[in-house]
């Protein structure tokens, strides 16, 4: 990482190092993400996008956006993986 003045500091550096060996030994590497990346690279959960994938779903659940139809109480599991009677 950089400071403000724009040198790596030693402590970091030793650390980016770490990582980039651990790396590449690894066999797997799981990258676990949440809401807040796909969100901060411009995916957005409203708009045009919902209404011309999930109008059905806004039509019947009145969901406003993609993300809070995620969390929405299904009476049924069929339902909450997309699929309407």
């Amino acid at each position: 990482m950089r400071n403000y003045f724009g040198k790596v500091e030693r402590e970091n550096m030793d650390n980016l190092i770490r990582l980039k060996e651990a790396l590449a030994n690894a066999e797997y590497v799981v990258i676990g993400a949440g809401a807040g990346l796909s969100t901060s690279g411009g995916f957005t959960y409203s708009g045009e996008r919902l209404q011309k994938y999930f109008f059905d779903f806004v039509k019947k659940y009145n969901f406003s956006d993609m993300y809070s139809g995620g969390f929405y109480p299904f009476e049924k599991k069929r339902n909450f993986l997309g699929l309407l009677e």
